[in-house]
This record gives C-alpha cells, structure tokens and sequence, in this order.
C-alpha cells in the first residue's frame, strides 16, 4: 500500500458510527421528531372534529404520509450508510453521493404532487384537512425509518 493511501486508511474511519451524524440526525432528536409529528396529528385532528369536518380524511392522509415518509426514510438511511463518511471527509459532496438526486425529487414529489392536486381539485375541508395530516405522516414515517437506522449504528 502507498504511504499516501496508509495516512489517508489511518486518518478515515472505515466505520459509519452515531457521533459522526448531525445534530439533527441524533436518536434523540430524531425521536422527539416522531412525537412532535404525532402530537401534532392528535391536536389537528381535534381541531377538525370541532369544527365539524370529516375527519375520514385525516386518517387516510396520515397513513399514507407514514408509508411515504418510511420509503423515503429508508432511503436516506441506506445513501448515508454508503455515503456519509465520504461526505464529511469531503471526497464527495451530498449531491455526488449515490441517491441523493433520487431521494430529493421522490420528497419534492410526495410532498408537492399531493398539495397541488389537492389545490386543483374542488377544495373540500376534508380533502384539505387530509393534506396536513399527510404531512405531519410523511414526517413522522420518515423519522420512524431515520430512527430505526440510527439504532443500528455503533455508538
């Protein structure tokens, strides 16, 4: 091996491990996320129901905000995993590392497609109600997945 591979071997963690993640990407942050996501799902859903919209929307909208914002949770988990290390030692940036266009037009278009369709179709309360509560899923499934994937990291 050349003496500039070794210094550089020496110098790289080969390991991605939690320290090395943003403060934002941090358990207990990511965790406080998924409740802040839920308490704000709970406390929406009140305010709908007295004011006396159907909530059915509500429902459908949060569960599938959570399978959207799992799949995109894993996503960014799995282009961290590969490509965190190389990020933070600068060989890449976020945008060279491998899913990281993917995963950035999958979240323009999971959080943009749903509110533009629904701002083009008859504007009900209820579909509009159900559009938030896609949000607060889309965040909370997609902090859930972070959550689970951080968990895996070597302290």
């Amino acid at each position: 091996m050349e003496p500039s591979l070794k210094k550089k071997a020496a110098t790289q963690p080969d390991k991605l491990h939690r320290h090395h993640l943003p403060f934002y990407m941090r358990l207990p942050i990511v965790v406080s996320f998924i409740v802040v996501s839920i308490v704000g799902q709970i406390a929406w859903t009140a305010a709908v129901n007295l004011s006396r919209v159907d909530t059915g929307w509500c429902s459908v909208g949060f569960a599938t905000g959570i399978v959207l914002g799992f799949i995109q949770g894993k996503w960014t988990g799995r282009m961290w995993e590969r490509d965190y290390m190389r990020v933070l030692t600068r060989e890449i940036t976020f945008w060279d590392a491998r899913g990281a266009k993917g995963t950035t037009i999958f979240v323009i278009l999971a959080l943009g497609m749903p509110v533009l369709f629904g701002l083009l179709i008859r504007q009900t309360y209820g579909i509009l109600a159900g559009l938030q509560s896609y949000v607060f899923g889309f965040v909370g499934g997609m902090n859930l997945a972070l959550a689970l994937w951080v968990r895996r990291l070597p302290r």
